[in-house]
């Protein structure tokens, strides 16, 4: 595909908007017909105060993100552009699909859906106009994720050959720590595995204080793995049985701006034991 401008929309694996496909279906984004991919409005609904200055207003949140692209679409043949409008009314759907916003080389990404009508008029045969308008329930934009791994803290080696010849055997150190930067401004969404054999194995976020903290007897073997949702606070053993009951401190901890450090530690030791930090960065 050949990049048209330097905004680009990739409609989960549908058409790419601002691009030319390989069969010469050229899809254009108008200029000022994307909206809604800067920062979303607040909740925040101020009560005026009766007979005095003022208002209430209880704590703000950004609301959900409603974006809307119009363009053209313009097809070497008829049946290309027939395609070409089936291809999109395909890609913007009820279900959520991911869209991701190329500016400058710079990609994002939302989780979208269809709201209300996608619009194809045919302006020729071969040109279309299009217009449509999707919703991300979660008002945040992501980056590309980052990936991490540490085992449990461990230090060997560090001997010195007594004698004249003064032989050294450097130190292994483990800091049983997972250090990621967020280059965004907003808390992204973190997602921990642990691998076995592992016992009791307690997460920490370093910035925040806060701890995860799981019982001793829950237990990890060889081939096992545990995958925590920080967002969503859910612990599931190898991606199919929840093991939340046995969290007995929830310090859940998001991916803050930033430099971001966790800590792993468990209940016995095992070289094996392994935890691995995936963050995705965010912004407004």
């Amino acid at each position: 595909m050949i990049d048209l401008a330097s905004t680009t929309i990739a409609l989960g694996t549908g058409p790419v908007l601002g691009t030319r496909d390989d069969d010469g279906t050229i899809w254009r984004i108008n200029q000022g017909g994307f909206t809604g991919w800067g920062e979303p409005a607040s909740s925040l609904f101020p009560v005026r105060k009766p007979r005095q200055q003022g208002a209430w207003a209880g704590k703000s949140f950004n609301i959900e993100r409603t974006m809307t692209v119009a363009g053209t679409i313009t097809a070497q043949t008829p049946a290309l552009l027939n395609a070409a409008i089936e291809a999109l009314l395909t890609a913007v759907t009820n279900d959520e699909f991911i869209m991701t916003v190329t500016e400058n080389g710079v990609p994002g990404w939302v989780a979208a859906r269809k709201q209300g009508e996608t619009l194809t008029p045919k302006v020729t045969n071969l040109i279309a106009n299009y217009s449509i308008q999707v919703v991300s329930l979660d008002s945040r934009k992501f980056g590309t994720a980052l990936t991490a791994s540490t085992f449990l803290p461990a230090s060997t080696g560090g001997l010195q050959w007594p004698d004249r010849w003064a032989q050294k055997w450097p130190a292994t150190v483990i800091s049983g720590q997972v250090s990621l930067i967020n280059p965004g401004n907003e808390v992204g969404p973190v997602v921990l595995r642990l691998d076995g054999p592992v016992t009791g194995p307690r997460i920490g976020h370093v910035g925040t204080g806060a701890v995860l903290v799981f019982s001793s007897s829950l237990v990890l073997g060889t081939g096992e793995w545990l995958t925590v949702d920080m967002d969503k606070h859910t612990a599931m053993a190898n991606d199919q049985a929840s093991r939340s009951s046995y969290i007995t401190s929830r310090g859940w901890s998001g991916f803050d701006p930033g430099v971001n450090v966790w800590s792993f530690a468990a209940t016995s030791y095992d070289p094996a034991s392994k935890l691995t930090v995936t963050a995705t960065p965010a912004f407004k």
